[in-house]
């Protein structure tokens, strides 16, 4: 009985991180701009992209959600929650959910 509580409720939250990075992905949707058109692009990257990059994209997503929680601690008196997010779980967020499908490379972010 502890073990299936336990199973629900580590699926419970994962799917809410899962939730919270897409909605974050969903606000920042419009920094990346497509460069190449999807006619234009072979079907295996399309397979490639869609069965291989995508699923670990969505992992790497939930595995950067839990190392950013986890770290946390540390990364609020430092001052330095917001670049934990952004290279923890919104990058890997974008990568999967907001380019196009085929686009292999992402863009390269603008330089301050």
């Amino acid at each position: 009985m502890f073990q299936s509580r336990m199973r629900s409720g580590m699926a419970l939250i994962m799917a809410v991180l899962l939730l919270c990075a897409t909605s974050l992905v969903h606000a920042a949707a419009d920094t990346y701009a497509t460069t190449r058109r999807s006619e234009d692009l072979a079907a295996e990257t399309l397979l490639v992209d869609g069965l291989v990059l995508r699923p670990m994209g969505v992992l790497a997503t939930i595995a950067g959600s839990m190392a950013f929680v986890v770290t946390l601690p540390f990364s609020i008196p430092t001052k330095s929650v917001n670049r934990a997010a952004q290279r923890l779980v919104v990058d890997p967020a974008q990568y999967t959910f907001v380019r196009p499908l085929g686009q292999i490379e992402s863009p390269k972010p603008p330089v301050r």
